[in-house]
């Protein structure tokens, strides 16, 4: 099982904060992708608007609704939807707020960034400061964007 990854549920990192099961960085797939699965509760927040430079990132939905941003459009996938957004996109997730979301999601190809879920119950929480962030956001190929139509969407839940 020459460059096999194997990643068992019982032996995933968990950041209990997000929900979040780290499953495999670029490292452990040759660079191939990474993959995670985030449970969100009705309502919640996954990402705020952002995009990748350099990879397409994709989401499957175990269970549940996910609300997206898209660019501008606003889009509702339900349980066995998949959405994939290329590298440049904005976009932006989290579940819809009747519903909890299920989701696995892949970034290809992969970059380093358990590391970055690690730091990010602090980022979500303001705690860095912002010249980490800029380094934290080249690092992890995560850019911030602001998106009126994502905050009116979110804000009125």
């Amino acid at each position: 099982m020459t460059d096999v990854w194997v990643r068992r549920e019982q032996d995933a990192e968990v950041v209990a904060e997000l929900s979040l099961w780290m499953l495999a960085d670029s490292s452990h797939t040759n660079g191939a992708l990474g993959a995670n699965r985030l449970l969100l509760p009705a309502g919640a927040a996954g990402a705020n608007p952002h995009y990748h430079r350099q990879s397409s990132e994709a989401f499957y939905v175990l269970d549940g609704t996910v609300e997206m941003l898209v660019d501008d459009t606003l889009i509702s996938i339900g349980k066995g939807g998949y959405v994939v957004v290329p590298p440049g996109v904005h976009h932006a997730f989290g579940a819809a707020a009747d519903d909890a979301a299920d989701l696995f999601i892949t970034l290809t190809p992969g970059i380093e960034r358990f590391e970055y879920f690690r730091l990010l119950p602090k980022v979500l929480r303001g705690e860095l400061p912002e010249q980490q962030m800029a380094e934290i956001h080249e690092r992890y190929d995560v850019y911030f964007v602001d998106s009126p139509a994502w905050d009116a969407d979110r804000n009125h839940h």
